[in-house]
C-alpha cells in the first residue's frame, strides 16, 4: 500500500486563493497608478479636480486592501513558522493598510486631497515598517522563496502609493509593484502545488 501527500483541499486551499486573489488585486492596481501615472498630468495642487485625480484616489482602496489581504493570507501559509515576528508584521500591515482608507475616502467626498492631515502619511509609513518586517518574517519562515517578502517590500516603498512624488518613485514606479505582486502570485502558486515536505 503506498501513501500520497494530501493535496490541499477545502479549507486549507483558502489561504493560498486568497493570497493569489490579494496579490492579483495589488498588481491589477499598481498597474492601474502606472498607466494613470504614465498617461496622464498629475496637477501639483491639493484639490480632486478632474477624473484622473479622482481615479487615482479611486484605486487606492483596491490597492491598500489587496496587500492587506495578500499578507495576511501568507502569513496563514506560514503556520507559525514566522513566530512572534509574523504577527507583529501583520499587524503594522494591517494598520497601515487600514489607514490608508478614511484619508481615501475623506478626500473623494470633499474634495480636498490633503484631507485628515497626516494620516496618509502614517499610513505610508507603518505599513512600510510592516512589510519590511514581514519580508523578515518571510524568509525566516522559508514557506517561500527568499526574495518574495522583500520585492514586495521594495515595490510598496518604489511604487506605492506616495507615487512618483515619493522619495524613490519615478513617473510609473508602481509597474514594480504590479511585477513583485506578480512574482510573488506565482510563487505562491508553485507552493500551493508542491508536495508537502517534513521539516
Amino acid at each position: 500500500m503506498t501513501t500520497s501527500t494530501p493535496a490541499h483541499t477545502g479549507p486549507a486551499r483558502l489561504p493560498y486563493r486568497l493570497a493569489q486573489t490579494g496579490l492579483l488585486t495589488g498588481a491589477a492596481s499598481a498597474a492601474a497608478l502606472a498607466l494613470l501615472d504614465l498617461f496622464t498630468s498629475v496637477p501639483q495642487h491639493d484639490r480632486l479636480i478632474d477624473a484622473a485625480d479622482y481615479a487615482f484616489t479611486v484605486d487606492g482602496f483596491p490597492l491598500a486592501l489587496g496587500m492587506l489581504v495578500s499578507v495576511a493570507a501568507i502569513h496563514s501559509l506560514h503556520g507559525g513558522q514566522d513566530g512572534r515576528l509574523g504577527s507583529v508584521a501583520l499587524v503594522l500591515t494591517t494598520v497601515g493598510m487600514l489607514g490608508f482608507l478614511p484619508p481615501l475616502a475623506v478626500s473623494l467626498l470633499s474634495g480636498d486631497a490633503e484631507s485628515l492631515g497626516p494620516v496618509y502619511l502614517l499610513s505610508m509609513l507603518v505599513s512600510l515598517i510592516g512589510l519590511v518586517l514581514f519580508a523578515v518574517a518571510l524568509i525566516l519562515a522559508r514557506a517561500l522563496p527568499w526574495w518574495a517578502g522583500p520585492s514586495l517590500a521594495v515595490g510598496w516603498v518604489v511604487g506605492g502609493p506616495v507615487g512618483e512624488g515619493g522619495p524613490l518613485g519615478f513617473r510609473g514606479s508602481a509597474l514594480l509593484l504590479a511585477a513583485a505582486c506578480l512574482a510573488v502570485a506565482f510563487a505562491v502558486s508553485r507552493h500551493r502545488s508542491a508536495p508537502a515536505v517534513n521539516r
